[in-house]
């Protein structure tokens, strides 16, 4: 059961009407995803930087950077060329159309919709994303031989990643998620790569914190906590401790 929003599959809406976007995230959030809102390409262009998301729901015509052209940011990076991104829009010709698909949008729901046409479209874009993941992951495995242990790391380094900026992440969450018990999964993690469950969580939050700040994506002050830390002294002293600099100085270099 899902107990809080960490663990809610994250969906970016960018929409400049206020009131169809205040309706639609309602109604997602109602279908049990968490909905990150954009008011035009660049706001969402902003959260996509920081936030990991499933599915990206926009709107096509749209102020300062239209829907096109967050479509081409998104295909470009590397981590959210994946993500599928369907567009709402009340644009029916085949021209724009063709624009988006040879852009690699993925699907359309054009305006006016059905609230029931919304809900299943982007539920069947996500769960058919997953499926592809899993089914090149166990393709993957297959061809290169990769071991039960090493997957099962890979499994737990995902699910951190997704729970970076959770400064609450706890053993009961990595119980709820994996089918095993929590001694196991710590006694497993320590077999495989000879560091504890904490030490991976520190390490991947520290190397978040590290390409953010090299990206100059936020000021340091909102970093940390974007990557799971409360405390700005605790987090320099890890980040000086690991890798020999001090955050402050790590973007002036």
């Amino acid at each position: 059961m899902i107990t809080n929003n960490f663990l809610l599959d994250k969906i970016l809406l960018c929409e400049d009407d206020p009131v169809l976007r205040h309706n639609i995230s309602n109604l997602l959030e109602l279908e049990g995803y968490q909905v990150y809102q954009a008011s035009n390409g660049l706001e969402a262009k902003q959260l996509l930087k920081v936030k990991r998301v499933v599915l990206i729901l926009s709107d096509w015509s749209m102020p300062i950077m239209d829907g096109i052209e967050l479509l081409k940011f998104a295909k470009s990076e590397p981590n959210l060329k994946h993500v599928p991104f369907i567009f709402l829009t009340a644009k029916t010709t085949i021209e724009d159309k063709l624009e988006a698909l040879n852009l690699m949008a993925d699907d359309f729901i054009t305006k006016p919709f059905s609230l029931q046409e919304l809900v299943l479209k982007c539920r069947n874009n996500i769960e058919n994303r997953k499926l592809i993941i899993k089914s090149t992951l166990s393709q993957s495995d297959d061809k290169e031989y990769i071991s039960r242990d090493q997957k099962f790391l890979t499994e737990i380094k995902a699910f951190i990643d997704l729970n970076l900026s959770n400064e609450n992440l706890s053993l009961l969450d990595f119980g709820n998620e994996f089918p095993m018990s929590i001694s196991s999964i710590q006694k497993n993690i320590k077999r495989v790569c000879g560091k504890s469950l904490f030490q991976l969580i520190l390490e991947a939050r520290l190397l978040k914190a590290k390409d953010m700040i090299e990206a100059d994506t936020a000021p340091i002050s909102e970093i940390l906590f974007q990557c799971g830390f409360n405390n700005h002294n605790h987090f320099t002293k890890k980040f000086k401790l690991h890798f020999g600099v001090l955050p402050s100085k790590l973007n002036k270099k």
